[in-house]
């Protein structure tokens, strides 16, 4: 089967699942999942059943994979679903936000102006 033909396929019902078990992971905690975690989440006797539905997913056009990292699966646009986004900005304000709420707090403050002159330096990516 080319490749072609398999990213035409439409989801199964499992590969629809574990998709979902991924974005939802993703919204949530900002990174993706790992194969021990899906595999976790689906009582999978393996992992490699866990990486065969990701794998798929992939060839699909569904995920990204940066090979050798972890944590490193990311959705793709194809499926609709929109992808969370976190701008630099976007942090910016809520660190100000907080620095407003937490001014009395000494700690509190210097952490949250640690944290924004480490973005704004470059030093926090």
């Amino acid at each position: 089967m080319t490749t072609k033909s398999i990213a035409d396929k439409p989801l199964s019902r499992r590969q629809q699942e574990v998709y979902d078990f991924i974005a939802d992971f993703i919204d949530s905690k900002g990174y993706g999942p790992s194969i021990r975690e899906i595999a976790d989440a689906f009582m999978f006797e393996s992992p490699s059943s866990a990486f065969s539905h990701v794998d798929m997913l992939i060839r699909k056009g569904y995920l990204n994979h940066k090979a050798g990292g972890v944590r490193t699966l990311s959705l793709t646009d194809k499926s609709g679903r929109r992808i969370a986004m976190v701008s630099q900005a976007g942090v910016m304000e809520w660190i100000a936000q907080q620095s407003n709420q937490h001014a009395k707090d000494a700690a509190v403050y210097a952490l949250l102006t640690d944290l924004q002159d480490g973005i704004q330096t470059g030093r926090i990516c």
